[in-house]
Order: structure tokens, then C-alpha cells, then sequence
């Protein structure tokens, strides 16, 4: 079985992560190629995983040459199957289907979008011919529902992290490398800095938090064009002993070792690799109820969910879980079980596998 996995550029997002977990979990017998239209910040990485990576240039989303070279690097690679992971991806893989009619097209959905009138027209047209529509969400199916994408075409399979991976570890020393007390409390933030993600609103939540508890940190993990205004806000709302802005990084494992709540402020989400992670890791979790977060949370008690843009509902419920042992440990001791039973990585891969043997035998 061959599978091409078409996406813009490979940065350091979800849907990067997605693509890295399948060509590192899924069955040997399956060959992996990956096209791109350009290498980007994370193009090294998937490299060492991939044999088979390609640029193919992708002008727009209805570049009908993009398309044509696609036909015939499918032909010449006796691909199978084409996994998209964004809209201009989807659309040039579906247009290729002109040149290469047999080709079976997955389209990917890992965001919600405010899609405006000109796009949900094009989605609902091109999605007659997907075969079809991996949803990481309950969130993202219904929003494509909305749009008039067929019922028929979605199919739900939950992210999944690796749980052998993310797990609790001890006696880690990055505590005392980041100059923090033994008792300090410990709020960690893993994700790129844009709007979505709800920087500025967890700025007000802290700015209010530190009235109220002496002793915290808040650990700011990732990069993006809104760091620089977020640091603007933590020196104007004067945060900066309490906020560690720690850039991009690779030991998440020991950063959610010292985290003793992990936050996603998030405006919206279609699922969150970073709270799957935190949760694995056998952390209690603060979260916005946005987009597909909820559906984690239905599944067992080990968080909080609280409204986005209500900077008192997060200083009020961070209080309880600091100042309430009791409901702290109860949260904590179900949030790995939870993962492992609903949001495993081995389970999203046998789901995924399944999905692909399907359409090849229809």
C-alpha cells in the first residue's frame, strides 16, 4: 500500500505532529511518500522519518499544473491513496483526479474554520468527490455538516498520543534549571503564539492571579508572530516574575513533568494535541470549552473547563485547584487513564489503518 501525504509546508503545529505519529506508528508494509510546496521550519524532522519527500510547487488552491504534476507523481509512485491536510492541498489533490481518475483522496480536517461564503461553496463542491473525511473532532464534523459536506463523506477518529511516551516521569531536574522554588506552582502553556491560542487572555487572568497566589510561574512553551505583542502585555501588566516565555522546545516530556496545572486559554480548537499530551502525562488540565476540548473532558473528571475570555472563572478555579488538595488528586489520578482508554495513539492508528484498507477494497 502506497500513501502520499500532501501538505503546504511542515512547521510545528497539530497537524505536523499528526503527520509525524503515522509515518512513525503505521504498519511496515505501508510506503509513505510526502509532498510539499516547500520546506519549512520542520522539514529536517519529517525527513528523517520519510524517505520519500518531495517539493511540488502549489500557487493557489485551484493551480490545475500543481495538480497535473501530482497525477503523474502518483502514477509514477503507484500510489494508492492521498491523505490532504489543508484546504489548498484538498482542492489540488481532488482536481487531480481529472488526470488520474482511480486515485482515492482522503481529506484531513484538523481546524475549525469561519469559513466565508466563497469557501463553503468550493468545500461542499469538492467534497462529492473525496472519498473520504477524517474528522479529529465531533467539533469539526458538525462544522462541516454546516456547510453542507454530506454526513456520509465524515468519519470521526480522535488524535492520539503516544501513552509509552507521554507518561509521568520523576526526579527531573528542570525545576532547578529554571531557577524555580520547590513549591512553586507550576502553570505550563504549550503552543505557537497567534490569536487562536488565547495568549492575551490568559495575560488577564495572570494579572489577576498574582493577587491572589505568591508563588507561581506560568511557563510560556512555543513561538509565533504574537510573542512579541504577549511580551509587550506581561511588561505593561508588570507579569515578568511570574511569566517564563521558554520559546520552542523539545523536552515537553520534562517540562509537563514539573507542571502541576497545565492551561489552554484557547478562542478555538478543534482538538488539542498539547492537553492529549499534558493528560498522558498524568497532569490536571484548565481549559477553555471551545470547539472539540469538551469531548476530552466528557470522558472523565481530570480538569476544569472554563469559558473563554472570563479572566475571573480562570483565577477562581486555578484558586480552587491550588488551595483544595482533595479535588486536585481526584482530577489528577484519572487524567492518564482517560487518554490511554479514549485518545490513544494506537488507537487512532488501527482507525487509520482501517479507514485506508477500506477504500482500497471498495
Amino acid at each position: 500500500m502506497n500513501i502520499l501525504h500532501m501538505i503546504f509546508t511542515i512547521e510545528k503545529g497539530g497537524a505536523e505532529t499528526y503527520l509525524f505519529n503515522i509515518l512513525d506508528n503505521m504498519a511496515k508494509d505501508i510506503s509513505f511518500f510526502v509532498v510539499c510546496d516547500h520546506e519549512g521550519g520542520n522539514h529536517k524532522k519529517v525527513k528523517e522519518k520519510c524517505d520519500n519527500i518531495d517539493i511540488i510547487k502549489m500557487k493557489s488552491p485551484f493551480d490545475f499544473k500543481a495538480a497535473k504534476d501530482i497525477a503523474n507523481y502518483c502514477k509514477a509512485n503507484n500510489i494508492d491513496i492521498i491523505q490532504t491536510h489543508f484546504l489548498r492541498e484538498n482542492y489540488i489533490a481532488i482536481l487531480s483526479k481529472i488526470f488520474n481518475p482511480k486515485i482515492k483522496i482522503i481529506w484531513t480536517g484538523h481546524l475549525i474554520a469561519e469559513n466565508n461564503r466563497k469557501i463553503k461553496f468550493f468545500n461542499k463542491l469538492f467534497s462529492r468527490f473525496v472519498d473520504k473525511i477524517i474528522c479529529v473532532s465531533h467539533a469539526v464534523k458538525s462544522s462541516l455538516k454546516k456547510e453542507g459536506i454530506s454526513s456520509e463523506k465524515l468519519k470521526v477518529i480522535y488524535n492520539g498520543v503516544d501513552t509509552d511516551y507521554y507518561k509521568p516521569i520523576e526526579n527531573c531536574t528542570l525545576k532547578k534549571e529554571l531557577g524555580l522554588n520547590k513549591n512553586t506552582l507550576v502553570l505550563t502553556t504549550v503552543s505557537r503564539f497567534n490569536k487562536e491560542k488565547g495568549h492575551g487572555f490568559l495575560m488577564e487572568g495572570v494579572k489577576e492571579l498574582k493577587n491572589h497566589i505568591e508563588d507561581f510561574k506560568l511557563l510560556l512553551v512555543g513561538s509565533g508572530e504574537e510573542e512579541q505583542f504577549i511580551k509587550q502585555k506581561v511588561e505593561d501588566y508588570g507579569l515578568e516574575e511570574f511569566v517564563l516565555f521558554l520559546g520552542y522546545r523539545e523536552d515537553i516530556l520534562e517540562i509537563l513533568s514539573i507542571t502541576d496545572i497545565y492551561v489552554s486559554p484557547s478562542k478555538s480548537e478543534a482538538i488539542s494535541f498539547s492537553i492529549l499530551e499534558a493528560l498522558s502525562s498524568g497532569k490536571v488540565v484548565v481549559a477553555t470549552e471551545v470547539g472539540g476540548v469538551p469531548e476530552i473532558f466528557e470522558k472523565g473528571d481530570m480538569g476544569i473547563l472554563i469559558p473563554y475570555g472570563k479572566p475571573k472563572k480562570f483565577v477562581e478555579t486555578i484558586i480552587c485547584l491550588h488551595d483544595n488538595n482533595q479535588i486536585y488528586k481526584k482530577k489528577k489520578a484519572n487524567s492518564r487513564k482517560v487518554i490511554i482508554e479514549n485518545f490513544s495513539l494506537d488507537k487512532m492508528i488501527k482507525e487509520t489503518l482501517s479507514l485506508y484498507k477500506e477504500l482500497l477494497n471498495k
